[in-house]
């Protein structure tokens, strides 16, 4: 079983110790025996192998590590046989892998970590945009903005946060450096980011992005135009009272 857990925006690995002869990219952390663990700097590690509880404490001595920690790490996981005629995924998903070098494991970690990524990007950004979905229906049912400013603000604010997050993301159809040197595994590769539909995952999450970046154009050059609006009554008030001071003055002189 190989389990991929998103853990938070970035990962702080100095002083981790490495696996030795095991690769720099992603990391791989040296691991009691029956486990391989691999890291990536943007918030993700990957488990291959070993008991529950070895597991659980690697997750522990890494969270320290992280850097803005998820509430609800985001998990991924997939079953790996080793010991098959050719790599490959066979119907039921199981990843069928020649052996347990780590070059074919960390392809696996790769497309896994990405898959927990992506997936924690759509939730953030499908919660987004179920946020503004109000305002937005308001407006096209009235033409005006039925929100207080405070609230609608906060919306806003959640929706560019969400959307700077996500437009930082890591590009789920890049390929792996290690296929540079190892191009007798892209078919694996190949194979993986077509179960996992990492591609057209990342396709979708674009769409939603310029969606979210519409709204927010949209909401925020409305916002302003309504302040704009209430100072100008403001300003035609306090004018409005000066006159009238001005004959309350003059009539009482």
């Amino acid at each position: 079983m190989a389990r991929a857990v998103l853990l938070g925006e970035r990962f702080d690995l100095r002083g981790v110790a490495a696996a030795e002869g095991g690769l720099a990219d992603p990391a791989q952390l040296a691991t009691p025996e029956g486990v391989t663990a691999f890291v990536f700097r943007w918030g993700a590690v990957v488990l291959v192998g070993g008991t529950p509880e070895q597991q659980a404490a690697l997750l522990t001595a890494l969270r320290p590590r992280v850097s803005q920690p998820l509430a609800e790490p985001v998990e991924e996981s997939a079953e790996l046989v080793l010991g098959a005629a050719e790599d490959g995924i066979d119907p039921s998903g199981t990843v069928l892998l020649r052996d347990a070098r780590p070059q074919r494991l960390a392809l696996v970690a790769d497309a896994l970590a990405k898959s927990a990524a992506l997936a924690h990007q759509e939730a953030t950004l499908s919660g987004t945009l179920d946020a503004m979905e109000p305002f937005v229906g308001a407006l096209a049912a009235t033409g005006r903005l039925a929100a207080s400013s405070r609230a609608l603000q906060r919306t806003i604010g959640a929706a560019l946060s969400a959307r700077s997050r996500t437009t930082a993301r890591v590009q789920a159809d890049d390929k792996p450096d290690l296929l540079w040197d190892h191009p007798d595994l892209e078919r694996l590769f190949a194979r993986l980011v077509d179960e996992l539909e990492l591609v057209e995952r990342s396709q979708a999450l674009d769409r939603k992005l310029a969606l979210v970046g519409e709204a927010s154009t949209t909401l925020l050059t409305l916002l302003q135009s309504r302040r704009t609006y209430v100072v100008e009554i403001a300003i035609v008030l306090l004018i409005l009272l000066e006159v009238i001071k001005g004959f309350w003055d003059s009539f009482a002189g």
